[in-house]
């Protein structure tokens, strides 16, 4: 329908599209690349404000059979990893959740490494700097030395209690 100038805008916009009929489409296409752009970059922003936890142990070389990592995270929730290598290739994830200290015990000889990340609304954050645990159990030849002097100070305070009783 034409108007006071006596344009009939709905004819020209009908004769742009079918003359045309992809403009639309690329339009449509345009406009969903740079929604999903703006998408793909707030979510790179919102996991670099994420910044690494600090990851300790209470030992670089565990004797005893076990020892505690603790962290401080910028978040509630964090992933706690081991491996075997430092390259991290076959990672065990041990604990994920919100404590800030964890003890691991029961492993095997060698160097274990651990690694820890923030999780921020279900999305992670980079991971921590590595911390490398050697765990070297005591020798038999030693755990047999303590049972055996633990077996005679019983002896003697045994012996002593008897003849101790005896005298009174």
């Amino acid at each position: 329908m034409p108007d006071q100038s006596g344009y009939n805008h709905d004819a020209i916009l009908q004769d742009n599209l079918t003359a045309n009929p992809y403009s639309v489409i690329y339009s449509l296409r345009l406009i969903i690349l740079i929604l999903s752009a703006l998408c793909l970059f707030s979510v790179t922003l919102s996991r670099a404000s994420i910044s690494p936890p600090r990851l300790s142990s209470d030992t670089d070389v565990a004797t005893a059979g076990f020892f505690r990592l603790t962290w401080q995270a910028d978040s509630d929730r964090v992933e706690l990893q081991e491996a075997s290598g430092d390259d991290f290739r076959n990672p065990v994830t041990l604990y994920t959740g919100s404590d800030t200290s964890s003890v691991i015990s029961g492993k095997p000889d060698g160097t274990w490494f651990y690694r820890l990340r923030a999780i921020e609304d279900g999305q992670p954050g980079p991971w921590s700097e590595p911390v490398e645990v050697k765990v070297a159990h005591h020798s038999l030849y030693r755990a047999f030395t303590f049972l055996f002097l633990g077996v005679v100070v019983f002896i003697s305070i045994v012996v002593m209690v008897i003849r101790g009783s005896r005298g009174l």
